[in-house]
Protein backbone atom coordinates (compact mmCIF):
# COMPACT_ATOMS: atom_id res chain seq x y z
CA UNK A 1 0.00 0.00 0.00
CA UNK A 2 1.31 3.45 -0.91
CA UNK A 3 2.24 5.73 1.98
CA UNK A 4 0.16 8.88 2.24
CA UNK A 5 2.70 11.42 0.97
CA UNK A 6 1.70 14.33 3.17
CA UNK A 7 1.47 12.34 6.39
CA UNK A 8 4.37 9.92 6.13
CA UNK A 9 6.50 11.94 8.57
CA UNK A 10 3.72 12.36 11.12
CA UNK A 11 4.01 10.35 14.31
CA UNK A 12 0.62 11.21 15.70
CA UNK A 13 -2.65 12.57 14.29
CA UNK A 14 -5.13 14.70 16.19
CA UNK A 15 -8.76 15.62 15.63
CA UNK A 16 -7.75 19.15 14.71
CA UNK A 17 -4.40 18.63 13.01
CA UNK A 18 -3.23 20.36 9.82
CA UNK A 19 -4.76 17.64 7.65
CA UNK A 20 -8.21 17.78 9.28
CA UNK A 21 -10.91 19.84 7.57
CA UNK A 22 -14.62 20.45 7.93
CA UNK A 23 -16.20 19.29 4.66
CA UNK A 24 -18.73 21.72 3.20
CA UNK A 25 -20.45 19.69 0.50
CA UNK A 26 -23.19 22.19 -0.34
CA UNK A 27 -26.79 21.66 -1.42
CA UNK A 28 -26.38 20.71 -5.07
CA UNK A 29 -23.91 17.86 -4.65
CA UNK A 30 -25.69 16.23 -1.72
CA UNK A 31 -29.14 16.41 -3.26
CA UNK A 32 -28.49 15.92 -6.98
CA UNK A 33 -25.04 14.51 -7.74
CA UNK A 34 -23.80 12.65 -4.64
CA UNK A 35 -21.33 10.58 -6.67
CA UNK A 36 -19.14 13.68 -6.81
CA UNK A 37 -18.94 13.67 -3.02
CA UNK A 38 -18.00 10.00 -3.16
CA UNK A 39 -15.08 10.67 -5.49
CA UNK A 40 -13.90 13.55 -3.29
CA UNK A 41 -13.92 11.41 -0.16
CA UNK A 42 -12.05 8.65 -2.00
CA UNK A 43 -9.36 11.07 -3.18
CA UNK A 44 -8.87 12.91 0.08
CA UNK A 45 -8.59 9.66 2.01
CA UNK A 46 -5.87 8.52 -0.38
CA UNK A 47 -4.05 11.81 0.19
CA UNK A 48 -4.21 11.59 3.96
CA UNK A 49 -6.75 14.38 4.42
CA UNK A 50 -9.41 13.70 7.06
CA UNK A 51 -12.80 15.18 6.22
CA UNK A 52 -15.10 15.87 9.16
CA UNK A 53 -18.86 16.10 8.73
CA UNK A 54 -20.78 18.85 10.47
CA UNK A 55 -24.44 17.89 10.61
CA UNK A 56 -25.47 21.46 11.40
CA UNK A 57 -24.17 23.08 8.21
CA UNK A 58 -26.94 24.65 6.10
CA UNK A 59 -27.01 26.34 2.69
CA UNK A 60 -23.94 28.57 2.22
CA UNK A 61 -26.12 30.57 1.00
CA UNK A 62 -26.06 31.27 -2.76
CA UNK A 63 -23.70 34.17 -3.55
CA UNK A 64 -25.92 35.53 -6.33
CA UNK A 65 -29.61 34.95 -5.61
CA UNK A 66 -29.67 35.27 -1.82
CA UNK A 67 -27.10 38.05 -1.65
CA UNK A 68 -28.93 40.15 -4.24
CA UNK A 69 -32.20 39.66 -2.36
CA UNK A 70 -30.92 40.40 1.15
CA UNK A 71 -27.25 41.09 1.83
CA UNK A 72 -27.77 40.97 5.61
CA UNK A 73 -29.45 37.56 5.40
CA UNK A 74 -26.62 36.28 3.23
CA UNK A 75 -24.05 37.51 5.75
CA UNK A 76 -25.91 36.03 8.71
CA UNK A 77 -26.43 32.58 7.22
CA UNK A 78 -22.84 32.45 6.03
CA UNK A 79 -21.57 33.56 9.44
CA UNK A 80 -23.54 30.78 11.12
CA UNK A 81 -21.76 28.16 8.99
CA UNK A 82 -18.40 29.73 9.76
CA UNK A 83 -19.18 29.82 13.48
CA UNK A 84 -20.00 26.10 13.42
CA UNK A 85 -16.60 25.31 11.92
CA UNK A 86 -14.89 27.61 14.40
CA UNK A 87 -16.34 25.56 17.26
CA UNK A 88 -14.36 22.56 15.97
CA UNK A 89 -11.26 24.70 15.34
CA UNK A 90 -10.97 23.28 11.83
CA UNK A 91 -10.74 25.07 8.49
CA UNK A 92 -13.41 24.45 5.87
CA UNK A 93 -12.86 22.77 2.50
CA UNK A 94 -15.66 23.29 -0.01
CA UNK A 95 -16.47 21.21 -3.09
CA UNK A 96 -18.39 24.06 -4.75
CA UNK A 97 -17.38 27.34 -6.39
CA UNK A 98 -20.44 29.18 -5.10
CA UNK A 99 -20.14 27.89 -1.54
CA UNK A 100 -16.44 28.76 -1.51
CA UNK A 101 -17.12 32.28 -2.73
CA UNK A 102 -19.86 32.91 -0.18
CA UNK A 103 -17.96 31.54 2.81
CA UNK A 104 -14.72 33.24 1.83
CA UNK A 105 -16.47 36.54 1.12
CA UNK A 106 -18.54 36.53 4.33
CA UNK A 107 -15.43 35.68 6.34
CA UNK A 108 -13.56 38.57 4.73
CA UNK A 109 -16.38 41.09 4.95
CA UNK A 110 -17.14 40.51 8.61
CA UNK A 111 -13.46 40.80 9.51
CA UNK A 112 -13.12 44.06 7.59
CA UNK A 113 -16.42 45.74 8.55
CA UNK A 114 -17.03 45.87 12.32
CA UNK A 115 -20.45 47.50 12.02
CA UNK A 116 -21.75 44.67 9.83
CA UNK A 117 -20.16 42.15 12.16
CA UNK A 118 -21.95 43.74 15.13
CA UNK A 119 -25.34 43.42 13.42
CA UNK A 120 -24.69 39.82 12.37
CA UNK A 121 -23.43 38.87 15.83
CA UNK A 122 -26.61 40.24 17.42
CA UNK A 123 -28.52 37.74 15.31
CA UNK A 124 -26.14 34.88 16.08
CA UNK A 125 -26.55 35.63 19.80
CA UNK A 126 -30.16 34.49 19.49
CA UNK A 127 -29.01 30.96 18.63
CA UNK A 128 -25.99 30.87 20.89
CA UNK A 129 -23.34 31.15 18.17
CA UNK A 130 -20.34 33.46 17.87
CA UNK A 131 -18.40 34.50 14.76
CA UNK A 132 -14.73 34.89 15.65
CA UNK A 133 -13.07 35.04 12.26
CA UNK A 134 -10.62 32.36 13.38
CA UNK A 135 -10.69 29.89 10.47
CA UNK A 136 -10.02 29.84 6.74
CA UNK A 137 -12.12 28.56 3.85
CA UNK A 138 -10.47 26.61 1.04
CA UNK A 139 -11.84 25.60 -2.34
CA UNK A 140 -10.94 21.94 -2.82
CA UNK A 141 -8.74 22.79 -5.82
CA UNK A 142 -6.92 25.40 -3.74
CA UNK A 143 -6.42 22.86 -0.96
CA UNK A 144 -5.10 20.22 -3.35
CA UNK A 145 -2.67 22.58 -5.03
CA UNK A 146 -1.42 24.58 -2.05
CA UNK A 147 -1.74 22.21 0.92
CA UNK A 148 -1.27 18.77 -0.62
CA UNK A 149 0.97 19.85 -3.49
CA UNK A 150 1.51 18.62 -7.03
CA UNK A 151 4.33 16.15 -6.17
CA UNK A 152 2.11 14.40 -3.61
CA UNK A 153 -0.83 14.32 -6.02
CA UNK A 154 1.38 12.82 -8.73
CA UNK A 155 2.97 10.25 -6.43
CA UNK A 156 -0.29 8.33 -5.90
CA UNK A 157 -1.14 7.89 -9.59
CA UNK A 158 -1.62 4.21 -10.42
CA UNK A 159 -3.29 4.56 -13.78
CA UNK A 160 -2.22 7.77 -15.56
CA UNK A 161 -4.72 9.65 -17.71
CA UNK A 162 -2.33 9.33 -20.63
CA UNK A 163 -3.93 10.18 -23.96
CA UNK A 164 -7.06 11.78 -22.50
CA UNK A 165 -7.61 15.24 -23.95
CA UNK A 166 -9.38 17.38 -21.38
CA UNK A 167 -10.98 20.81 -21.62
CA UNK A 168 -11.18 22.50 -18.22
CA UNK A 169 -14.09 24.71 -17.25
CA UNK A 170 -13.05 26.66 -14.11
CA UNK A 171 -16.30 28.61 -13.69
CA UNK A 172 -16.94 32.23 -12.74
CA UNK A 173 -17.01 31.94 -8.95
CA UNK A 174 -13.84 29.89 -8.54
CA UNK A 175 -11.30 32.72 -8.47
CA UNK A 176 -13.40 35.87 -8.80
CA UNK A 177 -13.80 38.40 -7.24
CA UNK A 178 -10.15 37.92 -6.42
CA UNK A 179 -10.03 40.62 -3.75
CA UNK A 180 -12.45 38.50 -1.70
CA UNK A 181 -11.68 34.87 -2.53
CA UNK A 182 -7.90 35.05 -3.14
CA UNK A 183 -7.88 31.81 -5.12
CA UNK A 184 -5.64 31.12 -8.12
CA UNK A 185 -5.22 33.58 -10.99
CA UNK A 186 -8.58 35.36 -11.45
CA UNK A 187 -8.34 35.67 -15.23
CA UNK A 188 -6.23 32.64 -16.18
CA UNK A 189 -6.65 29.94 -13.49
CA UNK A 190 -3.82 27.43 -13.49
CA UNK A 191 -4.37 25.15 -10.46
CA UNK A 192 -6.87 22.76 -12.13
CA UNK A 193 -4.57 22.44 -15.12
CA UNK A 194 -1.55 21.57 -12.98
CA UNK A 195 -3.53 18.93 -11.08
CA UNK A 196 -4.80 17.22 -14.23
CA UNK A 197 -1.38 17.35 -15.87
CA UNK A 198 0.04 15.68 -12.75
CA UNK A 199 -2.38 12.81 -13.46
CA UNK A 200 -0.95 12.45 -16.96
CA UNK A 201 -3.78 14.10 -18.89
CA UNK A 202 -3.38 16.38 -21.88
CA UNK A 203 -5.03 19.67 -20.95
CA UNK A 204 -6.22 21.61 -23.96
CA UNK A 205 -6.28 25.33 -24.57
CA UNK A 206 -9.55 26.53 -26.08
CA UNK A 207 -10.89 29.97 -26.84
CA UNK A 208 -13.89 30.02 -24.49
CA UNK A 209 -12.25 28.36 -21.47
CA UNK A 210 -13.09 31.23 -19.11
CA UNK A 211 -16.54 31.93 -20.52
CA UNK A 212 -19.49 31.49 -18.15
CA UNK A 213 -21.46 28.25 -18.52
CA UNK A 214 -24.73 30.20 -18.31
CA UNK A 215 -26.14 28.41 -15.26
CA UNK A 216 -27.27 31.61 -13.54
CA UNK A 217 -28.59 33.10 -16.78
CA UNK A 218 -30.72 30.00 -17.45
CA UNK A 219 -32.90 30.81 -14.45
CA UNK A 220 -34.21 33.89 -16.24
CA UNK A 221 -33.40 33.49 -19.94
CA UNK A 222 -32.96 29.98 -21.26
CA UNK A 223 -32.38 31.16 -24.83
CA UNK A 224 -29.49 33.36 -23.74
CA UNK A 225 -28.01 30.51 -21.69
CA UNK A 226 -28.28 28.17 -24.69
CA UNK A 227 -26.45 30.72 -26.81
CA UNK A 228 -23.61 30.86 -24.30
CA UNK A 229 -23.39 27.08 -24.19
CA UNK A 230 -23.34 26.88 -27.98
CA UNK A 231 -20.22 29.06 -28.07
CA UNK A 232 -18.68 27.08 -25.23
CA UNK A 233 -19.35 23.67 -26.79
CA UNK A 234 -18.23 24.78 -30.26
CA UNK A 235 -14.93 25.95 -28.82
CA UNK A 236 -14.46 22.66 -26.94
CA UNK A 237 -15.32 20.62 -30.03
CA UNK A 238 -12.86 22.66 -32.11
CA UNK A 239 -10.17 21.73 -29.59
CA UNK A 240 -11.17 18.03 -30.02
CA UNK A 241 -11.62 17.39 -26.31
CA UNK A 242 -12.55 13.93 -25.05
CA UNK A 243 -13.79 15.18 -21.68
CA UNK A 244 -14.87 18.41 -20.02
CA UNK A 245 -13.48 18.76 -16.49
CA UNK A 246 -15.53 20.78 -13.98
CA UNK A 247 -14.87 22.00 -10.44
CA UNK A 248 -18.31 23.43 -9.63
CA UNK A 249 -21.56 21.45 -9.27
CA UNK A 250 -23.71 24.12 -10.92
CA UNK A 251 -21.33 24.31 -13.87
CA UNK A 252 -21.17 20.51 -13.99
CA UNK A 253 -24.96 20.21 -14.28
CA UNK A 254 -25.23 23.02 -16.82
CA UNK A 255 -22.49 21.60 -19.04
CA UNK A 256 -23.91 18.07 -18.90
CA UNK A 257 -27.66 18.68 -19.11
CA UNK A 258 -27.23 21.56 -21.56
CA UNK A 259 -25.96 19.19 -24.24
CA UNK A 260 -29.52 17.97 -24.78
CA UNK A 261 -30.68 21.49 -25.55
CA UNK A 262 -28.19 22.04 -28.33
CA UNK A 263 -29.82 19.67 -30.80
CA UNK A 264 -33.27 21.09 -30.16
CA UNK A 265 -32.19 24.72 -30.24
CA UNK A 266 -29.52 24.62 -32.95
CA UNK A 267 -29.41 21.14 -34.48
CA UNK A 268 -25.99 20.80 -32.83
CA UNK A 269 -24.84 17.36 -31.70
CA UNK A 270 -22.83 17.40 -28.46
CA UNK A 271 -21.91 14.25 -26.55
CA UNK A 272 -18.89 15.02 -24.40
CA UNK A 273 -18.71 13.47 -20.90
CA UNK A 274 -18.38 15.97 -18.07
CA UNK A 275 -16.33 14.78 -15.10
CA UNK A 276 -15.41 16.44 -11.83
CA UNK A 277 -11.68 16.82 -11.22
CA UNK A 278 -12.02 14.53 -8.17
CA UNK A 279 -13.57 11.83 -10.38
CA UNK A 280 -10.59 12.00 -12.73
CA UNK A 281 -8.24 11.85 -9.76
CA UNK A 282 -10.12 8.87 -8.34
CA UNK A 283 -9.74 6.71 -11.45
CA UNK A 284 -6.09 7.73 -11.74
CA UNK A 285 -5.69 6.50 -8.16
CA UNK A 286 -7.16 3.11 -9.01
CA UNK A 287 -10.84 3.68 -8.30
CA UNK A 288 -13.42 1.71 -10.31
CA UNK A 289 -15.99 3.61 -12.34
CA UNK A 290 -18.96 1.59 -11.09
CA UNK A 291 -17.90 1.96 -7.46
CA UNK A 292 -17.61 5.72 -7.94
CA UNK A 293 -21.04 6.07 -9.55
CA UNK A 294 -19.98 6.97 -13.09
CA UNK A 295 -23.07 5.16 -14.36
CA UNK A 296 -25.21 7.95 -12.93
CA UNK A 297 -23.83 10.58 -15.29
CA UNK A 298 -26.33 11.73 -17.91
CA UNK A 299 -23.61 11.73 -20.57
CA UNK A 300 -22.08 8.32 -19.88
CA UNK A 301 -18.25 8.32 -19.75
CA UNK A 302 -17.70 4.56 -19.32
CA UNK A 303 -17.31 3.53 -22.98
CA UNK A 304 -14.78 6.28 -23.65
CA UNK A 305 -12.77 5.59 -20.49
CA UNK A 306 -12.69 1.85 -21.14
CA UNK A 307 -10.94 2.63 -24.42
CA UNK A 308 -8.17 4.15 -22.32
CA UNK A 309 -7.93 1.12 -20.07
CA UNK A 310 -10.07 2.22 -17.11
CA UNK A 311 -12.46 -0.19 -15.44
Amino acid sequence: MATNPITQDATESTASGPNDFELFVGCTIQNRIPFIEKSARYVFEKLGITLHDNGEFACCPDPVGVQSTSHDTWLTLGARNLALAEESNRNIVSLCNGCSETLKAVNHELKEHPEERKVVQSRLDEIGKTFKGSIEVKHFIELLHEHVGIPAIKSLVIKPLTGLKIAIHPGCHYSRPHELVHTDDPMEPIYPRKILEALGATVLDYQEENMCCGSGVARNNQAAADGMLKRKYASIQDAEADIIAAICPSCYQQLEVGQKNMKKAYGMEVKIPVLYVTELMAIAYGGKMKDLGFQFHQVKPMKLLKEFGFE
